[in-house]
């Protein structure tokens, strides 16, 4: 069984960005803290024959994040997990694929009571829209990224959904480490705006030292390699502890809402 996680979630308004954030990696354990009750769950829309239905959206990313979350839910006969996420795509290049499209005709369907989110490493470019072309982190591509987080996350919550945004993981110092740092804030900012679950990934994958490490030691003190060789990705052992600290921070939120239905 893989080492308990010290999760740092953050609901916008609530707490500020650093309030939670563990100062962890690979060679440390650390105990899951308490966390107060919420005065109503977060996760409200009631579903349907009692299982909750949970969809990921994101990059290649978030593909390893739905096998971690599968492989952590395979006897969980309360949630159903569902892909939706897609390879080499993100928020900027919309010509590829719409990300802001696909979340509206999700959140059509009215199916699902949660949306994971994980977005961002195809982002680094330039968007090209209304016949301009604004660089990565100018003043007219800050505006245009903004936007479309946020028309993103205004979608899924019309559908009532509980929205997790997950934060891109520390990579390694020459795979664009300090632009995805950059893009973390943005999802923190919006995450604090429309009142998200915003989880930390970055410091929890991070070593001691709070640097990249490929590898991780396991609660009996075996050194497990989790990062693939672009330092980036992760192996199928990686996802799995990749998607801890999003699924402990799911089922307290499964568990409040039992728990407010089982009261009624």
């Amino acid at each position: 069984m893989i080492k308990k996680w010290l999760v740092a979630s953050c609901v916008a308004l609530l707490c500020s960005p650093a309030v939670g954030a563990p100062q962890r990696g690979p060679d440390s354990v650390s105990v899951v803290p308490q966390v107060s009750k919420p005065t109503a769950p977060f996760i409200r829309k009631v579903p349907r024959k009692g299982k909750i239905e949970l969809v990921v959206l994101g990059d290649s990313l978030a593909d390893g994040l739905y096998i971690g979350l599968k492989r952590l839910n395979r006897k969980n006969k309360r949630l159903k997990i569902v892909k939706a996420s897609r390879v080499n795509t993100g928020l900027v290049r919309s010509d590829r694929f719409d990300w802001n499209e696909a979340a509206r005709e999700i959140a059509q369907t009215k199916r699902y009571q949660v949306a994971v989110v994980l977005l961002g490493l195809n982002d680094l470019q330039t968007f090209r829209e209304r016949g301009k072309r604004h660089r990565f982190q100018q003043k007219g591509w800050v505006q245009l990224y903004e936007e479309r987080i946020e028309q993103m996350i205004i979608d899924l919550k019309k559908a009532d959904m509980a929205v997790y945004w997950v934060g891109i993981p520390i990579t390694a110092p020459q795979r664009y480490q300090k632009e995805y740092a950059y893009l973390n804030d943005f999802f923190i900012k919006a995450a604090k705006k429309h009142e998200l679950r915003y989880v930390d990934t970055w410091s929890v994958i991070a070593g001691r030292d709070g640097k990249y490490s490929p590898f991780w030691r396991d609660e009996r003190g075996k050194k497990r390699k989790i990062r693939t060789r672009d330092g980036v990705h992760f192996t199928m052992k990686g996802y799995v502890i990749l998607a801890e600290p999003v699924n402990e921070i799911l089922r307290r939120d499964i568990a409040d809402l039992l728990e407010a239905r089982a009261a009624r």
